[in-house]
């Protein structure tokens, strides 16, 4: 079974909890998690579409380079990880710019997709990302009930890509339907909170019922020994910070399971 492997390329601290400027005075940590990612694709000859964040490219552009000359495909994550429907339209673009020239000319060669940070897409962002060229978007985990996440009505279209506005294909990740209720069931938080057998299991159900499976990963979920600063409830603590030991042997396992690919490589007619 094939499915589709993507990295959102962030630290620890990348979070909307914490200012752009607050960010210098922390660690970055990212660099093992991503070559234990590397290593384990390498094993299997399989590839992934990592998104990354302008800030961390500035910060570590030869890590950036190693992940494209390894054979995967570089996305844009955006520049500082701000919502957004926290943003202006102006700022926004400006954010998706800047991020996307600085991979570009990283890379030396054209950024075709983006993900929102916590999947915090919006109709107007849409327009946006159609207007600074990108072919596809993957910000989308549809009609859920976290409050982070965009809130486009796509029962229609879930577990598959399609056209979301324009030209610009949207590659929406996946959910699992229980008791009329969307739960998602693409990775980070989640691949560690269900136990393995389980997501392979909900992941398998997509895939046979004819859904496109995308899983996504942080550098973050492999890395058990990160700072804990954040001020936040319970129920957030446990979906950021459980599981973190059990990480690395179950991507070990996805790998194994599955063939795992990079969007442009599953979708060759939506990478230009």
């Amino acid at each position: 079974m094939r499915m589709v492997f993507t990295v959102d390329v962030e630290d620890w601290f990348c979070s909307p909890q914490l200012s752009l400027s607050d960010w210098e005075g922390y660690e970055l940590r990212l660099e093992k998690p991503i070559h234990q990612i590397l290593d384990l694709l390498d094993e299997r000859d399989s590839t992934g579409t990592f998104f990354v964040l302008g800030w961390i490219a500035e910060k570590r552009p030869d890590l950036i380079k190693e992940i494209h000359r390894r054979g995967h495909e570089i996305a844009s994550h955006g520049y500082s990880h701000r919502l957004v429907y926290h943003q202006s339209p102006k700022e926004f673009k400006q954010d998706i710019r800047m991020s996307k020239d600085i991979l570009e000319q990283l890379i030396g060669s054209r950024v075709y997709g983006y993900r929102a940070p916590c999947f915090s897409m919006t109709d107007w962002g849409l327009e946006m990302l159609i207007e600074e060229g990108f072919s596809f978007d993957s910000s989308i985990i549809p009609n859920t009930l976290n409050n982070l996440y965009s809130k486009f009505n796509l029962a229609s279209s879930v577990n598959h890509a399609f056209k979301i506005k324009n030209d610009l294909w949207e590659i929406p990740l996946p959910i699992k339907r229980f008791g009329g209720v969307n739960i998602p069931w693409g990775g980070g938080g989640y691949f560690r909170i269900y136990p393995y057998r389980f997501f392979n299991l909900g992941a398998k159900g997509i895939i046979e019922n004819g859904g496109n499976f995308v899983f996504y990963i942080h550098p973050y979920d492999l890395d058990n020994e990160q700072p804990q600063i954040f001020n936040t409830s319970w129920a957030n603590g446990f979906r950021r910070y459980y599981g973190l030991r059990d990480t690395y042997l179950k991507i070990k396992s996805l790998l194994s399971d599955f063939k795992c690919t990079s969007i442009s490589k599953y979708y060759p007619r939506i990478g230009g």
